[in-house]
């Protein structure tokens, strides 16, 4: 387990004070730098890291659509505003996260790189987060319970428990994490084997939300055409370089012979 000290934590537990004792609708705010806050038990921070997007991040998730959007990460295809191709749009499983102890619980974390961008559009609101764990990774639901969550497995967390609540974060395009949200690891149900991201949002005008969580495992770097020449490039010097060393070896065991003689 990884340790993660954050130097405002002590803000995030003053939020969550303020949003236990209230049921009604709670807009979080963490568009200021530094701030942070707390829906439900887990905590929400503001984030500029980068780099983010595609060919740095890992992403299971895109989300792209006009006024309101949502979508879930799955196998089964593209149910809603998900967007193709599938690997930016999957399954993941339990065992590749990495958990964060944060002043002594444990955490999963998830990132968001939410692409708004330009005059008033430079805000982004998350109006539903809901993650489920489960044995399907091929889910193709698009069924909506009257409570707002959907079919696909067990609920570990919704950020609309006690109310219809809304986090609204600072956005400047594609490129930089938006914000990083840590789930207790307790609310999952760890002998499931897939987890089940679903997300929506009203106030969509730019391009696509991109999700990324914090795995213990190595990634995998990204095939591209760029990658494929340079790596054939590698491929041929390295077999020239090859060729002159055996040519090289082969005229200095000639020479030796010679002084034998």
């Amino acid at each position: 387990m990884k340790s993660y000290p954050f130097l405002k934590f002590s803000l995030a537990c003053a939020a969550f004070a303020l949003i236990a004792g209230n049921s009604r609708a709670t807009l979080l705010d963490i568009t200021a730098a530094g701030s942070s806050g707390t829906i439900n038990g887990a905590l929400y921070f503001e984030s500029d890291q980068q780099p983010a997007g595609t060919g740095f991040i890992q992403s299971f998730l895109r989300v792209q659509g006009k006024g309101a959007e949502q979508g879930y990460n799955t196998d089964g295809g593209f149910p809603f505003d998900d967007k193709n191709p599938h690997n930016f749009q999957h399954s993941i499983q339990l065992a590749d996260f990495e958990s964060f102890n944060i002043a002594g619980t444990s955490y999963f974390k998830f990132m968001l790189d939410a692409n708004q961008s330009g005059g008033p559009h430079g805000s982004f609101t998350l109006d539903k987060l809901q993650i489920y764990t489960g044995n399907d990774p091929a889910q193709t639901t698009t069924a909506i319970n009257p409570d707002g969550t959907l079919n696909l497995g067990h609920l570990a967390y919704s950020l609309d428990t006690g109310g219809d609540n809304a986090v609204q974060m600072h956005s400047t395009g594609s490129g930089k994490f938006d914000m990083a949200v840590f789930i207790p690891v307790s609310d999952f149900n760890l002998t499931d084997k897939y987890v089940t991201l679903y997300m929506q949002s009203n106030d969509a005008t730019g391009g696509f939300e991109e999700w990324t969580f914090a795995s213990g495992v190595a990634p995998v770097p990204e095939v591209t055409p760029a990658s494929v020449v340079f790596g054939f490039l590698g491929l041929i010097v390295a077999l020239s370089s090859r060729k002159m060393m055996m040519k090289r070896a082969g005229a200095l065991a000639g020479r030796s012979d010679d002084k034998l003689v």
